[in-house]
């Protein structure tokens, strides 16, 4: 299984049942509807988040869009200004204040969406820092900088996803962003809500060597519960303006830092600030690597049109020659007994308790699917991705204005 539970699945599954045995065992005292009155589990999770996060301020949420919308809501009140910029490509929930284009349709007119590793979107923000909120920044992105979470669903060639050198390039880019906030008094939000924990013990912040002003996290740190949560500075966390009484951030959530969420969060944040937790991490990581590493050998001395690469234990697969039917791809491993999420292979993940055989197993699949793919001519030379894109374009318009092929009778 490499799919990985939408980012969830960072531990293991048996490790989210442990979880859960010991969220419950937390709070059977009080009960788990004690809603509105602050458990007493809330204390340690609170001293572990604000360890993780480097930040004093906490805001618990139902779920990582929730999260970013608080984030949001508190940066434009507390800064007093209108406007929140983003980057190409990046995801940050399914709210519509910050998902312009396909899947809503509201016309996003406070979100400035810019190009990542540019200049020019230095100088729009020191331009027009008055403006400007927030920066919401995605670390998933130093995979593939401006470009949408790589899904097989949309690969129509090679150029459509590639990952060379981007990690050592993103991580020098976000240091540059994080001067430049600074300087211009702009809030660096980073939205760790699928890298928050899969990067490492301490997330993006700690693997990138960037402190941002306020973290949104969510997915694995409720230990298999849905959860969200914001820390930040201080002077972004406040609901309420001291100067004008009635003036108020309105935040809250029925369910926000329910106590069986509290349980399993703690029970997590427990093991993964431990010393076995850490060792886990740099084992995984250090498997991953030498996966990345044989199998990309491998696909070499046997003449195939595919690489891996990962950032983590975050890997994708990618094409090296042109070809209209990369997405197929998806389904041989399938056939090979890999599961796979929505997106392919596009994004896969590795969980903390995979073992050398496992990855041993995983990789043995990866190149049985490949070779039979390519000894069902799937993959062909001699074409060009201009020319498979133009071809592909012409097919398309001719369905959307009903020209497509039609028997011809009589």
């Amino acid at each position: 299984d490499v799919s990985g539970s939408y980012g969830v699945n960072v531990c293991g599954y048996d490790r989210y049942k442990q979880f859960a045995k010991e969220g419950l065992a937390a709070i059977q005292d009080l009960g788990p509807n004690v809603l509105g009155p602050l458990h007493p589990e809330i204390a340690p999770v609170l001293e572990g988040l604000r360890e993780v996060s480097g930040l004093p301020e906490v805001s618990f949420h139902m779920s990582g869009t929730e999260a970013v919308m608080c984030a949001v809501r508190l940066a434009r009140f507390n800064t007093r200004r209108p406007l929140v910029a983003q980057f190409s490509g990046a995801y940050h929930g399914w709210w519509d204040g910050v998902q312009p284009g396909p899947g809503s349709e509201r016309p996003v007119a406070d979100v400035l969406n810019l190009k990542d590793m540019s200049p020019t979107s230095l100088a729009l923000l020191k331009a027009r820092a008055s403006d400007i909120a927030a920066v919401l920044v995605s670390p998933l992105q130093g995979l593939n900088p401006n470009n949408s979470p790589p899904s097989d669903l949309v690969l129509m060639d090679s150029k459509m996803r590639q990952a060379e050198e981007s990690v050592r390039q993103y991580t020098a880019w976000l240091k540059t962003l994080r001067e430049t906030c600074t300087a211009a008094g702009i809030p660096l939000v980073f939205d760790e809500v699928y890298t928050g924990f899969r990067m490492g013990p301490a997330g993006a912040q700690a693997f990138y060597g960037v402190q941002a002003d306020m973290v949104v996290y969510g997915k694995t740190l409720g230990g298999g519960m849905p959860v969200g949560v914001v820390c930040g500075r201080r002077e972004l966390m406040r609901r309420f303006d001291a100067t004008r009484p009635l003036r108020v951030a309105y935040v809250i959530g029925t369910f926000s830092a329910a106590p069986l969420t509290l349980g399993c969060m703690g029970a997590f944040l427990r093991w993964v600030r431990s010393r076995e937790g850490q060792g886990e991490y740099e084992t995984a990581q250090r498997l991953t690597d030498d996966f990345v590493t044989r199998i990309n050998k491998e696909l070499i001395d046997e003449g195939l049109p595919l690489r891996v690469q990962n950032l983590t234990t975050v890997w994708t697969v990618l094409f090296t020659c042109p070809g209209r039917y990369h997405w197929l791809f998806q389904y041989y491993l399938r056939a090979e007994g890999v599961a796979l999420s929505w997106v392919g292979t596009g994004r896969c993940l590795f969980s903390l308790d995979f073992k050398p055989a496992d990855y041993d197993a995983l990789r043995a699949k990866l190149i049985a699917a490949a070779r039979n793919m390519r000894d069902d001519g799937w993959w062909y030379t001699g074409v060009t991705s201009k020319q498979i894109k133009r071809r592909m374009g012409l097919e398309f318009g001719k369905q959307i204005l009903g020209l497509g092929d039609k028997t011809k009778t009589g």
